[in-house]
């Protein structure tokens, strides 16, 4: 399962919560170059995601991160194409069961290839987990979505529901995650002043590991004098792993990314 330290709550980031409760206004660049689609399909949008998440990987890798990033996509790709024994692959399931859903999903300016979390996750399923831990859609825990519940700009039905009810409907929870995502969107993009791409990539990874862990990474590699890019903080973290192979955490950080990438070309060469 990809959890562990995603789920501690990180100070900073809620610090800067309130008052930044959308994003730019203006169209991100990444919007500009890949419009989405305007008549929705299982093959439109499993092909949009693909080309997007293209999109944000071609600007973000390169030299050893980027190799460094193939490696752990060739050592995941089993486990996210593994069929059973009647040939259901259990994300490809998860894509179907949800498309009545994200087809209508109001993304806020969020790239669409976050959509995928849920698949990695839960694989789409509302119960999944442990009320008391991971739970719902987006496996997120009930100190996670009781502080997201507090915040001024907090959907009402956020507001008004219960960790458990948010987690399994499929709504509040995306509602739930978007919220979260975004704060550390913002941290990356306009306090770090990353890239959108890098940004974007950092914010995902943070979902899984954690965004102390991240930043504190991103830091090491300044002191270092190496520049805080996603490439080099990906080629770290992959150096970081394999120094600490039994590290569950770990593991699941540097797989994280490149699982999510592994799923959207599945839904591409499938739809």
């Amino acid at each position: 399962m990809f959890l562990l330290s995603k789920h501690w709550l990180v100070s900073l980031i809620i610090i800067f919560s309130l008052g930044f409760s959308t994003l730019s206004a203006a169209e991100p660049a990444w919007q500009q170059a890949l419009p989405t689609p305007t008549k929705p399909s299982l093959s439109r949008l499993a092909g949009y995601q693909q080309d997007l998440f293209q999109y944000f990987l071609s600007r973000s890798l390169q030299g050893k991160g980027k190799q460094a990033f193939q490696k752990v996509s060739q050592r995941v790709a089993n486990n996210i194409t593994w069929r059973n024994r009647k040939g259901n692959n259990a994300y490809l399931a998860a894509y179907e069961r949800s498309y009545p859903f994200i087809k209508k999903v109001d993304l806020q300016q969020m790239p669409a290839i976050i959509l995928l979390i849920p698949y990695l996750e839960s694989q789409w399923q509302g119960t999944r987990g442990d009320p008391s831990g991971d739970y719902g859609y987006w496996q997120m825990v009930p100190e996670v979505v009781d502080e997201l519940r507090t915040l001024d700009h907090a959907p009402s039905g956020i507001k008004k529901s219960s960790a458990n009810t948010i987690r399994s409907k499929a709504s509040l929870s995306t509602q739930a995650a978007q919220l979260h995502l975004r704060r550390y969107y913002f941290y990356f993009a306009k306090v770090a002043h990353h890239s959108e791409t890098d940004a974007w990539l950092l914010t995902m990874t943070a979902y899984n590991w954690g965004a102390g862990n991240v930043k504190r990474l991103l830091a090491d590699l300044e002191a270092k004098g190496i520049k805080a890019n996603y490439s080099n903080f990906y080629q770290a973290l992959y150096k970081k792993q394999r120094a600490n192979p039994a590290d569950i955490s770990l593991r699941a950080a540097v797989e994280y990314v490149p699982s999510l990438w592994h799923i959207a070309q599945m839904l591409d060469d499938t739809y």
